[in-house]
């Protein structure tokens, strides 16, 4: 990925043996052993601590994560035919069920495949999308490339227009901008150009990146505004206005370090680090460890009443954008945080019992619940870092 890696040897070694056995020996077991729904198609989607489903509810956000991941596997890791199998499996039922007919999605579909939902068919789309754009590097198919780029069209165009909800919740007598927008507009856009090279593509990368730092990204305040006022100003007098997520900036930091190193861009790439670092010294909890999930970025009380909580994603990308950074570089205070991050990770999350890990913890550290899968947490977060982050070090 990168044509230079500071980190020492050995250390390097003994990270991927990590990443590549946490990965492939566990997450992907797990999901493969647990998610399939042989009986009606797809992926279940909420699954207990052991793997027993607690509702067969589908949830199609998650789905089209899961077929994107077990296709990028299958195209960039190893062509085993399971994978392949698996993520047409959940292709399938997602194409036969999900789609309104004004090409909108349902959120959220009973296990047959009737809809329970119509919530969220934004972001839903957006990860059907990448999905079948990753599923055609598989199986090349005409009019499976022309639906993705028709969505494409579609999702581009709402990308960045005013929203009225900054949040989950109710709408506002304001217009702001959204952090998310630019993180999924750069996520599609970086999938697609991937699978099928393009300007316009490439130009949706730039438009992203530019976005992130001329809009949310605050130097003098050393945070990324999840939500401004369309020019980049900030709206401080409402709340949602002060919301600083971490794992969002640090998800945002990674992904625009990839951009950098591809288009040689040594100023795009110290800003993304000082995003990253920045993110980790306001949000990590000096008293208990790990990463906070929300803060408003004056610590004012946030909406969220699961602010101080610690989810597995957020720890996730961490470690990679650090691990990447480091590579990068070879910067010692780099390196320290991502020690930091991994001791804390891997001495939280991992299930010993039953595999795959825990997604929800308390301040302290303990869990929740201990539910492995839920609308929220599913096939993709992990994995997807998990297997970056092997990549990075072969």
């Amino acid at each position: 990925m990168i044509p230079e890696n500071h980190i020492p040897d050995e250390q390097k070694k003994k990270l991927r043996d990590i990443y590549q056995e946490t990965l492939f020996n566990n997450f992907v077991p797990w999901w493969e052993k647990h998610s399939i729904d042989k009986e009606f198609g797809g992926y279940l989607t909420r699954l207990e601590r052991d793997g027993t489903p607690y509702s067969y509810d589908k949830d199609m956000w998650m789905t089209g994560r899961e077929v994107w991941m077990f296709s990028h596997i299958y195209n960039n890791y190893k062509q085993e035919r399971q994978w392949g199998d698996y993520a047409k499996h959940g292709l399938d039922f997602m194409l036969k069920y999900a789609f309104k007919d004004d090409g909108k999605m349902y959120f959220r579909l009973n296990r047959k495949g009737e809809p329970l939902s119509n919530v969220l068919s934004l972001y839903t789309e957006v990860f059907a999308s990448i999905a079948m754009a990753e599923y055609c590097k598989i199986e090349p198919n005409d009019e499976l490339k022309q639906q993705a780029m028709i969505m494409y069209d579609r999702i581009m165009k709402r990308l960045g227009q005013p929203s009225d909800t900054p949040l989950l919740g109710y709408p506002l007598n304001a217009e702001f901008h959204l952090h998310a927008h630019d993180m999924v507009r750069l996520t599609v856009a970086w999938v697609y150009n991937d699978i099928w090279p393009s300007k316009k593509f490439e130009d949706d990368i730039t438009l992203s990146w530019q976005s992130v730092i001329e809009r949310h990204w605050k130097p003098e305040y050393k945070v990324l505004f999840e939500n401004v006022a369309m020019d980049g100003s900030l709206m401080l007098d409402l709340p949602e206005g002060r919301m600083f997520h971490p794992g969002h900036a640090i998800e945002s930091a990674w992904m625009m370090m990839e951009v950098a190193e591809k288009i040689s861009n040594e100023e795009l790439m110290s800003t993304s680090i000082d995003i990253l670092l920045a993110s980790l010294e306001h949000g990590w909890d000096n008293e208990f460890g790990g990463l906070r999930y929300v803060t408003n970025f004056d610590w004012t009380p946030p909406h969220n009443l699961e602010a101080d909580m610690k989810l597995w994603w957020p720890h996730g990308e961490s470690l990679y954008a650090l691990l990447f950074a480091w590579a990068k570089t070879g910067r010692s205070d780099l390196e320290d945080w991502y020690n930091r991050v991994h001791d804390y990770t891997f001495s939280h999350f991992p299930d010993t019992e039953y595999g795959e890990w825990f997604g929800y913890l308390n301040r302290d550290g303990s869990p929740v619940w201990t539910a492995k899968a839920n609308g929220w947490k599913g096939f993709f977060h992990l994995p997807r870092i998990f297997f970056r982050s092997y990549q990075l070090l072969s």
